[in-house]
């Protein structure tokens, strides 16, 4: 139930922004769905669900499903469309687009209300509907929903039904309360200690003697195609450049350096600074008080500590910089005091200034043959940023009206490289000992987002100075491997399925003759099992679920925590290697009673729980409700085409 709930929170705008949900539910959109509903309707091409009155359309859940794919191959670049789906991301998504429909649905059934003047505050917040000015912008919110492939009504729809599911689910879940009588059994639960024995029945010790026919072989690796697909490949063609690329036009003229002297003398001219020390005063009185003292001999540090004040050193102050920081006023008063004295009282942006003048430095004045070599670098490093800047938005443009990264690296004397076709993480199938260059790990991601049809791209390396052009040059879709070239792996799987087979037999055997009384030993030898192990097993419930944080529960163990005092149950090992039989002995009880902090901590999480599971009751309510059907016929065949099983 409580996975059910979490399912719900899927927007499509999940990738721009989060929406928060209030009190204990606070929940945000997470990544991903970018869909359109159309006014909660389905498509034209037939639906694949049906809530109260609504369709939705199989487009509209294959457009879910390709854009949770985009958004888990963010953080699983290998991830292909065949493992996802079968994984259940299309039974995910379908739900999610379920419930909110649902909650949309109900929400208009029973009075609650979405304004228009509500959706359009939530558009102005998105970045890309604002033009440079910050402010609403139609023809960048346009191209804003064109690179996503919306429509500003979809878009409308998404955020309404957000707003539905937010003023039903806030008020779901707060009111939830966990009394302490609830509290205690959860947390005694996690000092319960259980103790058994497990046996392994190996898979191995049933693997047939003769290999298959060609037709079950065939049959076997059809049937498991998704287990031996390889995730889709590309090969990219690169060419690098930095900013070196302009640096021949970067080189500024003598002319330019004279120039920008000459429009920059005050920073070359003769010029003074000044080390200060300084107090600030609220009023002219206090201030002209404590300069009085001073000139009459005591120190500012002294004046500082009689006054509670401190003291403020600033080294090189020049009257610009004085003038900023406390006012013209102020900067006057202190270039007018000579070295050692103390300035007059002035008001600046704090109060009334008293400054005493520490040091005095002259600086000389720079002729043009001294600066020269400084102008010239900084003018170079400006004009190599400018061209740079220009050659990228010219290599952009040129891209976007067709041109090639061939035709691109022929004009700039860029080489171009191929990589060997590779999977989204870098590895290289046919060679695992192939490293790709350092500058993949940003061109493969783009890489692997754009077309296959030849178009180019510009990819910023490193910010501003480092960057590649990129095409995708050759792409194979991911799809199982031949069975040729993997035959002898299939042939080792399916001995390994069939002797799993048999092992499941033999640990149901074992099974009900352990439960009905006899010992492990005798039980195996019953049904001839060799090479099996009978292990003493026991830890507690709180361990366990440490361990389970961690992925590192073995089953066996997590099956004694669901089996009654004196039961035999068993469970198959991963990987069809056997199966487990288990027994439970022993239940010692845990008793957390005296735990004050264990019991507050297990009371914060149930009352959690809780209010999640009222507001996951909420929307199973609403389906109830409403009426939701499934068109399991079109969701099949939309399963079997994103997998590729309707493929010949």
């Amino acid at each position: 139930m409580i996975s059910f709930f979490r399912r719900l929170f899927n927007s499509r705008w999940g990738a721009i922004f989060a929406i928060g949900f209030v009190g204990l539910i606070a929940v945000a959109f997470a990544l991903g769905d970018v869909t359109g509903s159309g006014n909660f309707g389905g498509l034209s091409q037939g639906h694949v669900a049906k809530v109260g009155s609504q369709k939705i359309g199989i487009g509209e859940l294959r457009d879910s499903v390709e854009n949770r794919l985009r958004a888990e191959q963010r953080q699983n670049p290998t991830l292909d469309r065949a493992r996802f789906v079968e994984s259940g991301g299309l039974d995910d998504t379908l739900e999610q687009l379920i419930n909110r429909y649902a909650l949309a649905l109900f929400g208009e059934k029973h009075g609650a209300e979405v304004s228009e003047s509500l959706v359009n505050k939530e558009i102005l917040k998105l970045p890309g509907a604002t033009g440079a000015d910050g402010k609403f912008n139609a023809q960048a919110f346009n191209a804003f929903l064109q690179n996503l492939n919306l429509t500003e009504q979809m878009v409308r729809d998404d955020f309404r039904q957000n707003f539905y599911a937010r003023q039903l689910l806030s008020p779901a879940g707060p009111g939830a309360k966990a009394p302490a009588s609830m509290a205690l059994p959860y947390a005694s639960l996690d000092l319960e200690k259980r103790a058994g024995e497990v046996a392994v029945i190996p898979a191995t010790a049933y693997i047939p003697a003769n290999p298959p026919s060609e037709a079950v072989l065939n049959q076997y690796y059809r049937t498991n195609a998704v287990r031996y697909t390889v995730p889709e490949q590309r090969a990219i063609s690169y060419a690098l450049f930095d900013a070196s690329i302009v640096e021949d036009k970067a080189t500024p003229s003598e002319a330019e350096i004279a120039a920008y002297y000459k429009a920059n003398a005050a920073k070359y001219a003769a010029s003074q600074t000044r080390d200060i020390a300084q107090l600030v005063f609220p009023t002219q009185a206090a201030a002209q008080a404590a300069a009085d003292r001073i000139k009459g001999g005591q120190s500012i540090d002294a004046v500082g500590r009689d006054l509670g004040l401190s003291v403020v050193r600033t080294a090189g102050a020049t009257r610009d910089t004085l003038t900023k920081a406390a006012s013209k006023a102020v900067a006057d008063a202190v270039f007018a005091t000579a070295q050692g004295g103390v300035s007059a009282p002035a008001r600046g942006s704090l109060g009334f200034y008293v400054v005493s003048v520490t040091a005095i430095k002259n600086v000389a004045a720079r002729p043009l043959a001294a600066a020269s070599a400084e102008i010239a670098a900084l003018l170079k490093e400006e004009k190599r940023q400018e061209l740079l800047g220009d050659l990228t938005a010219e290599i952009e443009n040129a891209f976007d009206e067709g041109s090639t990264i061939a035709d691109i690296a022929k004009a700039q004397g860029l080489k171009v490289e191929t990589t060997p076709k590779l999977l989204a993480n870098g590895q290289n199938p046919a060679n695992p000992q192939y490293r790709p260059i350092p500058e993949m790990q940003q061109i493969l991601p783009n890489a692997f987002q754009m077309e296959g049809d030849g178009s180019a791209q510009l990819v910023e390396i490193d910010a501003g100075k480092r960057f590649a052009l990129i095409a995708v040059a050759d792409l194979v879709e991911a799809a199982p491997a031949p069975l040729n070239e993997i035959r002898q792996i299939v042939t080792q799987q399916w001995a390994l399925s069939e002797g799993n087979k048999r092992a499941k037999a033999v640990a149901d055997q074992v099974r009900k003759a352990v439960a009905g009384g006899q010992t492990f030993a005798a039980a195996l030898a019953a049904a001839n099992v060799t090479g099996a192990n009978v292990e003493q097993i026991a830890t507690t419930r709180g361990d366990l679920n440490k361990a389970s944080q961690q992925g590192q529960v073995p089953p066996a163990l997590s099956l004694m925590f669901a089996m009654k005092k004196g039961t035999a149950k068993s469970i198959p090992a991963p990987g069809d290697r056997g199966f487990f039989v288990v027994k439970l002995n022993e239940i010692i009880r845990g008793d957390a009673s005296g735990d004050t902090e264990r019991l507050e901590a297990n009371r914060a999480e149930l009352q959690n729980l809780l209010s999640q599971e009222y507001a996951a009751q909420l929307i199973l309510a609403a389906k109830e409700e409403l009426g939701v059907e499934k068109n399991d016929s079109a969701i099949k065949t939309l399963r079997d085409s994103l997998t590729g099983k309707n493929q010949p």
